[in-house]
C-alpha cells in the first residue's frame, strides 16, 4: 500500500500548529490580568518562596552545630526562632535578587516578613508577652505574620 508522505507530514504541522495554537492561549490566559491569571499567578508565587524558604532552612541544623548552638532551641526557643526566621528570609531576598526586583522591594518584603514575627519574639524575651502566645502565634519563625507578610507583599 502506497501513502502520500505529504498528506502525512501536512496532517503532522496541522497539529502542531493546533497545540502550539493551543499553548499560547493558555498562556495568553495565565499572563491576562483576570481573576484566574492573578490566582494562578500567586499560586505560582507561593510555590516559588515556599521552596526557597525550605531549602533555606535545610542547612540550620548543621550550621547550628558548626557553630556549637545545637541545642539552642532547647535554651531559648526565641532565639531559635528569630535564627530559623534568618535561615527563611536571607534566601528568600537572594532569590528576589536573581529574579531581578530592586534592592528596596528586597528589603520591603524581608522587613514586612520578619518585622511582626521579630517585634512578638522579642516581647517575649522581654517579658511582655507570654512565651506560649507568642510561639504559637509566630509558629517558630515561619508562621502566620510571615507567611502573611510574604503573600501581601505580590505584585
Amino acid at each position: 500500500m502506497a501513502t502520500d508522505v505529504s498528506v502525512v507530514e501536512e496532517g503532522a504541522a496541522t497539529r502542531m500548529h493546533r497545540v502550539r495554537k493551543g499553548a499560547a492561549s493558555a498562556f495568553a490566559f495565565v499572563r491576562s490580568d483576570g481573576p484566574v491569571g492573578q490566582v494562578v499567578r500567586f499560586v505560582w508565587h507561593f510555590v516559588q518562596m515556599a521552596v526557597v524558604m525550605l531549602l533555606g532552612m535545610a542547612p540550620l541544623g548543621l550550621i547550628l552545630s558548626a557553630v556549637g548552638q545545637s541545642d539552642l532551641h532547647a535554651r531559648s526557643s526565641e532565639a531559635y526562632a528569630l535564627v530559623m526566621m534568618a535561615s527563611m528570609v536571607l534566601p528568600m531576598a537572594a532569590f528576589m535578587r536573581i529574579r531581578g526586583h530592586s534592592w528596596e522591594r528586597t528589603a520591603e518584603m524581608s522587613g514586612a516578613m520578619t518585622v511582626p514575627s521579630a517585634v512578638l519574639l522579642c516581647g517575649s524575651l522581654l517579658g511582655l508577652v507570654p512565651q506560649s502566645a507568642a510561639l504559637s502565634i509566630t509558629g517558630g519563625g515561619m508562621g502566620i505574620p510571615m507567611w502573611a507578610a510574604d503573600e501581601s507583599e505580590c505584585g
